[in-house]
């Protein structure tokens, strides 16, 4: 009896492995990140194109508004608000690193990663 191809990526999954975004050239599947390998499990195939991707290290990827666009970004901002706001991150990490509540430690690292991105945009 041949397993269906749901069946196979479902035994993968619990056994550790990433499906990935990427199709397999051959059978359509989706291919999977098997112990550091890039595979399809459905027929497979070992796509040599694309060397598998290092699992320990994380993608971030930014998301920028429109309205914070490089062409419609004033130039950067003077030094002193961007030390300004080096200061208030430090200020709030300090904050963030005492505190014990949890949902108080979640709204103080939201307002960190606000700061951060204010000064991305104002940094251009």
């Amino acid at each position: 009896m041949t397993k269906k191809p749901e069946d196979i990526m479902t035994e993968y999954l619990l056994n550790g492995a990433k499906m990935l975004s990427e199709p397999c050239p051959v059978c359509d599947s989706p291919l999977f990140d098997v112990k550091g390998k890039k595979m399809c499990v459905v027929c497979a195939n070992t796509p040599k194109e694309a060397p598998a991707q290092n699992t320990s290290e994380e993608k971030i990827q930014m998301i920028v508004p429109k309205y914070a666009a490089a062409d419609q970004t004033p130039s950067p901002a003077p030094e002193n608000i961007l030390t300004g706001l080096d200061d208030l991150i430090l200020k709030l990490c300090t904050r963030a690193a005492a505190e014990t509540e949890p949902e108080r430690c979640r709204i103080l690292i939201e307002c960190i990663r606000t700061a951060a991105e204010a000064k991305t945009i104002l940094s251009r």
